[in-house]
Order: structure tokens, then C-alpha cells, then sequence
């Protein structure tokens, strides 16, 4: 068979492995196994003393050809109507084999009939061999497949060495052609249905790790707007608890006003005159200035040492969703909430 390569894989993977599910199998299969053949021209010019002698490689074995070794004179198809027939598809293929030559080698080229056809042609003629050449330049030979063929050699070369060989016979250069087994090339382990497999599984991949990262987004999402709620619940239930605190204004002959009184315990400052304060659960006078300094998302109370939220006495339960807590202080029984 001689066909062409497939169109590219589609931008999108689904209809890539589709396509990939309905691509015709090609004659140079990856997953086949093949020969390589050792291919040795020599050229006899008229006028020229010593032949040409030159190498082609790589040459590749047909699939169903011998495996075999085999020798003669190259000739390609006769002109048809005076148009030069390299194909040797049509019925009215014909080579013209001088009487004193026993094996020839057919020379055509691929295209517009599958390699069977060729390779039958070739042989109805009595050739020991077919060469067919590429029909693109930068394609190296495939593995050709022609069952019922018999017992003919069929090896495909480059076009390059192809043309260059044509270009002798059209000036009626003789031509001598021996063809040997080269090296048995194993099979690839990659194939179209481990394509698929891999595509299908890399699909897969992508769709599993693209969920999880949008579980774990929204997740986030979620911890991020509940810590905020509790933030700004837990504010506001420091400034409703820091509101029901006692307020009061130091007057004249008050004891804070005495010298021997205790400073305040944030400041370490005297109480004076007009002075507004606050007084803790736990029986701690300080300024009120402080309070709202300290207070704005947990109160300290430097003597206790307690870094609890503030809330009225005897109010039991929880007070804007913050626990309250009885804590045995210095002083006595103090009641606090807590958030942590």
C-alpha cells in the first residue's frame, strides 16, 4: 500500500485520541519489526575505465519479501506513448531486458498503486528483485507490506538514491545492483493504543489534580472568610465586653488621689484629678486611655497575667459566641471569656 501521511492531531485532546482511535494503519508500523538491507551499486560508464562503485543506506526489507541475498542489472519501465513510466501501475507496464542479461532488478518509484501491485507487475516481467524508491525526499524508507507477492525481493530506498540511479538508466548506463541482508531491526514497544493509553491517563491526571486544586481553593476560601467572621465577632465582643467595664472619674480626697495609692498598672503613673478609669473583674483599677489601647482585641491584665477577654460578672453561658470561664485570681473569684 502506498499511502500518505495522516492529517496532524487536533489542538483538542479529546479529538486527538479520537483521531488517533481512527488513523489506518501505515506500511512502516512502529510496532513491527523489519530488516535493513545492504544495498551496493556499480555503475559502468562508457569512456570511463575504472566503474563507480557507491553505497546505499539505510534500505529496508518489504515485510513479506525473502530475507535473501540477490544480484543483477537495474532497469526501470519502458516509456508509455512516449511518456516516461516510473510508477509501474499501469496494465501496459513493460521493461525491456537485453537477451544476455538473467537477473534484472525492477526500479520504480512509489505512488497511485498499493506495493503489491508494483511488486506483482515487476515479477509477471521475471525480475528477481523490486526497488522502489520514496515519492518524498525528507521521508526515510518505510516498511512496505505486500502479501502474495511470492518469492520476490522487494526493498525500499530514498528518493534521492532512487533519482540518482534513474538518472543513469535514462542515459542508458549500465547499472549492476547487489542487495544483502543487513540487521533484523526488533520492534518498537510504542504503539498507537499505548498513545492512547498514555493520553488517556495523562487526561485523567489532569482532570484529578485540577479538582483537587479547586477543592483545596475553595477550602481556602472558606478557612479565610470563617477566620474574618471570628475576628470581627471576636472584636466586637472585646468592645461589648470593655463597654460594660465601670467607669468612673477620680475626685478630690478619692484614695487613687493619695500618695501612697498604687500607680496605675500599665503607665506605672500617679491618678490625678478628673482622671476617668476603668475597673477590671479582678478588682484592677487602670486609666481608661489604656483600656482602649489594650483592649482592641484581647485585655491583659498585667497583675493576673491573664490574656482574656473582659466580661461582666455573673453572666453565665457566652456572651457574642466567646466562652466565659470562672478563673481563681489574686484577688478572688474573677469572671472572664475567652477565645482561644
Amino acid at each position: 500500500m502506498s499511502g500518505s501521511a495522516p492529517a496532524g492531531p487536533a489542538r483538542l485532546a479529546a479529538f486527538a485520541l479520537l483521531t488517533c482511535s481512527l488513523w489506518p494503519a501505515r506500511a512502516d508500523n512502529a510496532s513491527q519489526e523489519y530488516y535493513t538491507a545492504l544495498i551496493n551499486v556499480t555503475v559502468q560508464e562508457p569512456g570511463r575505465g575504472a566503474p563507480l562503485t557507491f553505497r546505499i543506506d539505510p534500505g529496508r526489507y518489504g515485510l513479506d519479501s525473502p530475507k535473501a541475498e540477490v544480484r543483477g542489472q537495474v532497469l526501470a519501465p519502458l516509456p508509455i506513448h512516449g511518456v516516461a513510466d516510473h510508477l509501474g501501475c499501469d496494465p501496459q507496464t513493460r521493461f525491456f531486458v537485453p537477451p544476455n542479461i538473467k537477473q534484472w532488478i525492477a526500479l520504480l518509484q512509489r505512488g497511485n498503486c498499493t506495493f503489491k501491485e508494483k511488486i506483482s507487475r515487476a515479477a509477471f516481467h521475471n525480475a528477481v528483485a523490486v526497488v522502489i524508491y520514496n515519492n518524498k525526499s525528507k521521508e526515510e524508507p518505510v516498511t512496505m507490506t505486500h502479501p502474495g507477492t511470492g518469492d520476490i525481493i522487494a526493498v525500499m530506498i530514498t528518493e534521492l538514491r532512487g533519482k540518482d540511479i534513474l538518472s543513469y538508466l535514462e542515459k542508458n548506463i549500465s547499472v549492476q545492483m547487489t542487495i544483502a541482508v543487513g540487521t533484523r531491526m526488533p520492534p518498537k514497544n510504542f504503539s498507537r493504543g499505548s498513545l492512547v493509553f498514555v493520553s488517556i491517563t495523562f487526561i485523567a491526571l489532569m482532570i484529578i489534580s485540577s479538582a483537587l486544586l479547586i477543592f483545596c481553593f475553595i477550602q481556602t476560601i472558606r478557612y479565610i472568610n470563617a477566620r474574618d467572621r471570628n475576628q470581627r465577632r471576636l472584636g466586637d465582643a472585646v468592645k461589648k465586653a470593655i463597654s460594660k467595664l465601670t467607669t468612673r472619674t477620680v475626685k478630690r480626697g478619692d484614695k487613687e488621689t493619695d500618695p501612697d495609692f498604687d500607680h496605675c498598672a500599665v503607665c506605672i503613673e500617679s491618678y490625678k484629678q478628673n482622671d476617668v478609669v476603668r475597673i477590671l473583674p479582678c478588682a484592677i483599677v487602670i486609666s481608661l486611655q489604656l483600656i482602649k489601647i489594650n483592649g482592641k482585641k484581647k485585655c491583659l491584665c498585667l497583675l493576673t497575667n491573664l490574656t482574656l477577654l473582659i466580661s461582666r460578672r455573673g453572666v453565665p453561658g457566652s456572651v457574642t459566641g466567646i466562652n466565659i470561664i470562672r478563673l481563681q485570681g489574686p484577688r478572688g473569684s474573677v469572671l472572664l471569656c475567652y477565645s482561644e
